[in-house]
């Protein structure tokens, strides 16, 4: 019988090691600070668990991209996608895990594992995400689903390495269950995996939050905005849209539903993903951009455009307060050194 691997937690940690432990600590504290003063953080933790879900599902080597989750999530197939042949259900521990993540603070790291966790060699001295990244990696050779990997998020939480739930965070390694790899580099790639996962949930709450300025600014502009508004509350939770499902939460026929769509699809809020005339399935414009669905905006923003106020409105005003320096002046019988006449020649 083999060795037992060396603890993550008992690792010599040399500069390289140093390095990517401090990105990953400085990528997860920027994204955990974002998270938890974003009014949208409702909305980004749901993208970032069908991030984090698609992330387990590969290391559990199922080919299945995150459309297809979001797609299962909203009770939409799309056109044109393949049906999905696998022995089990892939998504049956989606919704278990999504309600485990908002769960209320004060568990300790060490509830719901189901295996005896021995607290390894340095325990004491390591970071803490090396304790975490230890214990998930047990955790991997003990329970040959997917279970570990989901856990992580949950365990980073309970262990006060975050405060908000950040699901996006799902790293590993498929080589943890066989203990074959050198641990020091084994170490180092889960860390960088932390610093991408991290960088690209701060990407994502960028995109969430331009889409909604976005649609605001376009709403702001319509005259008869009608159920817009309602559309783009709508696609925050629920960002893949047809006419059957839109027409069933906002009270609409389906034709009206599908005009609704076309409309908000016209202002840049949808993007259409079924390439059909008879049947058509949109996408929020944000999660459009995270799938690769269309290319993103590159270069700085544009500025908002801004209604200049007519100029005799402008002398209008500027002629008031004048008026009204005047009079202030003629009451505290100081003589004025101007005729407001002058500025109107």
């Amino acid at each position: 019988m083999s060795a037992p691997p060396l603890p993550l937690t008992a690792l010599s940690w040399t500069p390289d090691l140093a390095v990517a432990l401090a990105d990953a600590s400085a990528a997860i504290a920027r994204l955990d600070a974002r998270i938890c003063a974003s009014s949208l953080a409702p909305a980004w933790t749901l993208r970032a668990s069908w991030t984090g879900y698609a992330a387990a599902l590969r290391l559990q080597a199922f080919e299945i991209d995150e459309i297809d989750i979001i797609s299962h999530a909203c009770g939409l197939t799309l056109p044109g996608r393949a049906l999905l042949e696998t022995a089990s259900d892939p998504f049956a521990a989606l919704a278990p895990w999504q309600a485990r993540l908002v769960e209320k603070k004060g568990r300790h790291w060490r509830e719901d594992l189901p295996f005896t966790f021995e607290l390894p060699e340095a325990w004491d001295k390591a970071p803490a995400l090396a304790r975490a990244l230890a214990l998930v990696d047990a955790w991997a050779r003990h329970d040959r689903t997917m279970a570990p990997w989901l856990g992580l998020p949950t365990v980073l939480r309970r262990m006060g390495i975050t405060v908000a739930p950040l699901p996006c965070l799902v790293v590993g390694d498929a080589g943890q269950r066989l203990a074959s790899d050198l641990r020091p580099a084994l170490l180092k790639r889960l860390l960088k995996q932390f610093t991408r996962s991290a960088d690209h949930g701060l990407v994502v709450v960028d995109r969430l939050e331009r889409y909604v300025q976005r649609g605001a600014a376009a709403l702001s502009l319509e005259r008869r905005p009608g159920k817009l508004a309602d559309l783009v509350r709508l696609s925050l939770a629920h960002p893949l849209l047809a006419g059957r499902n839109v027409a069933a939460q906002l009270g609409l026929t389906i034709s009206g539903a599908g005009k609704l769509l076309e409309r908000a699809s016209s202002l840049g809020m949808l993007v259409e993903v079924s390439g059909r005339t008879t049947w058509r399935a949109y996408v929020s414009a944000d999660l459009a951009v995270t799938l690769g669905l269309v290319a993103p905006v590159r270069g700085r923003p544009r500025l908002a455009a801004t209604d200049a106020k007519p100029v005799r409105e402008i002398l209008a005003s500027f002629d008031d307060e004048m008026h009204a320096i005047s009079a202030k002046l003629t009451k505290l019988e100081i003589a004025p050194m101007f005729e407001i006449d002058e500025f109107r020649a």
